[in-house]
């Protein structure tokens, strides 16, 4: 190999190797904080995400390239942006398909318009990418950029749900090589010869740098964690105003549950990833269920407890079968259960809202799915997975507002399942029985003292939910000041002791694990309640009440619940309800009476019959006390118009919630015309985002302008909402959104 071809690899992998290096950390730097947006909640748009880093990487390639004249890479550079914003916008359909020609014409400023706000993305991280270059050439400014960035980046992870840690880890990173870099240009001024001999050989230097940073950095990653040992000024600000604080987030910092509390209200979760705070009781009506034995409708199970929540395993990523009309769902071949007797259920479910769920509910165990929304169309897309017992539903298209299920119901023969002998736990049987290598070693200790007269499993299952439904009380609204250990489970029971169903059947599985019951999560709604469960007035007596009756059942947002299943070999999935002031319907055993044919012995004749004497009851004195007291009820109610106070109060109760149910239906408004590019800036009201639409889409003012009339007259006007308003206002979104 000659010494040009030498001379010549050298300098395109070495020369001016501090700018390079420079630049790469500088992207890197700003694609922490890209990330950090792309986690927060409608910041940036996905399209927007992508603009950015694709920006920050085309403008790193070409600043490698040094022997490019600065104004030709910039040139380059801007050319590149624009390139990016035609092809990403183009593949996430925000814009027409544009031509290469068409920006060499009349239509370049139309086509530039056509790319906001988008374009302005783009330009702003090419100028922050070149901005930031200059910025770390001093040592200063490194250090005030540093300690800004990475501030703020702590903050916002304390007192939020986003988790920043690994970014403010890599931009410590970064900033510990720029500052290094910062040195060797000082030193290149001061001895330009010390400073030639590492130019010509830069390795020799930057390798053992690197690998001390890398080393430092890792070691620092993999040290075990330690609780802080002195309050943050936050938490003792708070603390100090006696307001409590969450300590379920896992973080350093603590957050206030107060917020969340406020903000979070009953209703069937999308996220458990992090289980805790409190909520407020929602009664909206989600949807009736009229079937044919009360049950739980059953939702999602997961396996995999981390600690903080509940997460899917790998197992439960797996195979889905698509489901077809009216043909029975396949059953779990590796954890069989066919030696469970059930019983047959039909439920139809009805849908009250326009909620789209993951999932159909129903009964456990789902066997075929007879109709969607009336008829066996739309079947496409339903799967079903049997190791789960769940049945999926797509989101992307409509959720139907009727369906109706069989469901197998378990009969819980309590005899046959405590004849049962443990058995060697097969693989499949493994995420069942997962815990965390955090778990506190004195809730493994508190199972095996529950459980430690018990001979088989099914009693060491009742003893664990009959422990938790004495021992610990229900409450909305738990004290998190009690809590400290980092393990959601270890703080509920031993320092916090009270919590909802979250609370207690997360314990309960991971108590059943600890003592080698195959257990899982499940999620869903509990019963509801019938027209007879909720009179108008008062009390309703016990004996009125059958927990297993069939009929029509309301379910709310309060109604979300959770439960657990523990498997037993042979028998399946068995459910139960380990959360204090809750009773799970079951279908029992049948045991046929035994009727007793031997004839009764006829009386001696000496004996003679003594028939009971006959009390006649006082009707006339019991008459007049029902008269009395209607009277008085009479004139109580014409006294103080209480029909009319109650008429009063249904009415503005009635029309309170058409207000709330339009005010919802033009928020979905404003995120569907946000996925298509029309965004209503924070400056704006409503009126001005509309006449801004509609001047750029002049098809859709007359549907905006009604909807915009029954927003202002539902949130600021003193008319009351009718049916018909909130009616014609959910139609016109629906239309839009398919029209978009």
């Amino acid at each position: 190999m000659s010494g040009a071809t030498m001379n010549w690899r050298k300098r395109l992998l070495f020369d001016q190797w501090p700018h390079r290096l420079t630049v790469l950390l500088c992207g890197l730097y700003l694609l922490q904080l890209v990330f950090w947006f792309q986690k927060e909640d409608y910041w940036w748009l996905p399209e927007t995400v992508v603009v950015v880093q694709l920006t920050l990487l085309t403008v790193a390639i070409l600043e490698h390239i040094p022997w490019l004249h600065w104004m030709l890479r910039g040139i380059l550079q801007l050319m590149g942006i624009v390139f990016i914003q035609v092809t990403v916008l183009q593949s996430y359909k925000v814009i027409e398909p544009m031509t290469l020609g068409s920006f060499f014409s009349s239509k370049l400023f139309l086509n530039l318009y056509e790319l906001t706000p988008y374009l302005w993305f783009g330009l702003g991280a090419w100028v922050a990418y070149l901005t930031l270059i200059w910025w770390v050439e001093s040592k200063w400014r490194i250090y005030f950029l540093l300690v800004g960035s990475v501030l703020t980046l702590c903050i916002r992870d304390s007192f939020s749900s986003v988790y920043l840690w690994p970014q403010v880890a890599v931009m410590v990173g970064c900033g510990l090589f720029l500052v290094i870099l910062a040195h060797f240009r000082r030193l290149r001024q001061k001895d330009p010869a010390a400073w030639r001999h590492l130019a010509d050989y830069p390795v020799s230097i930057v390798a053992p740098v690197a690998v001390l940073i890398i080393l430092t950095l890792l070691v620092g990653i993999a040290m075990p964690e330690v609780r802080p040992a002195f309050m943050d000024p936050y938490t003792a600000w708070r603390a100090y105003r006696g307001e409590p604080m969450n300590f379920s987030t896992g973080k350093g910092v603590q957050v206030s549950a107060a917020l969340d509390a406020l903000d979070a209200s009953s209703g069937y979760s999308r996220n458990d990833r992090f289980l805790g705070s409190g909520f407020q009781f929602d009664y909206t009506p989600v949807m009736t269920v009229n079937t044919t034995h009360r049950g739980y409708w059953r939702g999602e199970s997961l396996a995999l407890y981390t600690g903080r929540g509940w997460q899917q395993s790998e197992q439960e990523r797996g195979t889905w079968t698509q489901v077809r009309a009216d043909s029975p769902l396949a059953t779990d071949l590796k954890l069989p259960g066919d030696q469970m007797k059930t019983l047959e259920v039909t439920q139809t479910v009805t849908l009250l809202t326009d909620e789209k769920y993951p999932v159909l509910f129903g009964a456990y165990a789902a066997q075929r799915v007879l109709e969607l929304n009336g008829g066996r169309l739309g079947f496409d897309a339903l799967q079903w997975s049997p190791s789960q017992g769940e049945l999926r539903y797509s989101e992307r298209v409509p959720y139907p507002k009727t369906y109706t299920i069989v469901s197998q119901l378990p009969i819980i023969d309590e005899a046959a399942l405590r004849s049962l002998t443990r058995e060697t736990p097969r693989q499949e049987l493994a995420p069942y029985l997962q815990l965390p290598d955090q778990l506190p070693e004195r809730v493994r200790t508190l199972a095996q003292e529950i459980t430690k007269n018990a001979t088989n499993d099914y009693d060491r299952a009742k003893m664990i939910e009959q422990y938790l439904n004495l021992n610990y009380s229900y409450t909305n609204k738990p004290d998190l000041t009690k809590g400290r250990s980092r393990d959601f489970v270890d703080r509920f029971l031993f320092e916090i002791k009270q919590g909802y169903c979250d609370y207690f059947s997360t314990s309960m599985a991971v108590l059943s694990r600890s003592v080698g019951l195959p257990t899982r999560w499940v999620k869903g709604y509990s019963s509801g309640t019938t027209a007879i469960e909720q009179p108008s007035f008062g009390f309703v007596p016990e004996e009125a009440i059958d927990p297993n009756a069939a009929g029509l059942y309301t379910v709310r947002n309060s109604d979300a619940h959770s439960w657990v299943e523990v498997y037993f070999s042979g028998y399946g999935w068995v459910p139960f309800e380990p959360t204090a002031g809750f009773t799970m319907p079951r279908a029992l055993p049948v045991n046929e009476p035994v009727v007793d044919t031997t004839p009764a012995p006829p009386l001696p004749e000496d004996v003679p019959v003594v028939s009971e004497p006959v009390v006649k009851p006082h009707y006339y004195t019991i008459g007049g006390a029902v008269l009395a007291v209607l009277a008085l009820m009479a004139f109580v109610v014409r006294r103080w118009q209480l029909v009319d106070l109650l008429r009063e109060k249904v009415r503005r109760r009635r029309a309170s919630l058409l207000k709330q149910k339009l005010i919802v239906e033009c928020e979905r408004l404003l995120r569907i015309f946000r996925r298509h590019g029309y965004i209503r800036e924070e400056h704006e009201t409503l009126r001005e985002a509309v006449r801004r639409w509609t001047t750029k889409s002049r098809w859709m003012k007359g549907e905006l302008d009604i909807v915009l009339n029954h927003f202002e007259k539902a949130k600021y006007g003193k008319e009351e909402i009718t049916e018909e308003d909130w009616r014609q206002t959910a139609q016109i979104v629906e239309k839009l959104r398919s029209q978009m």
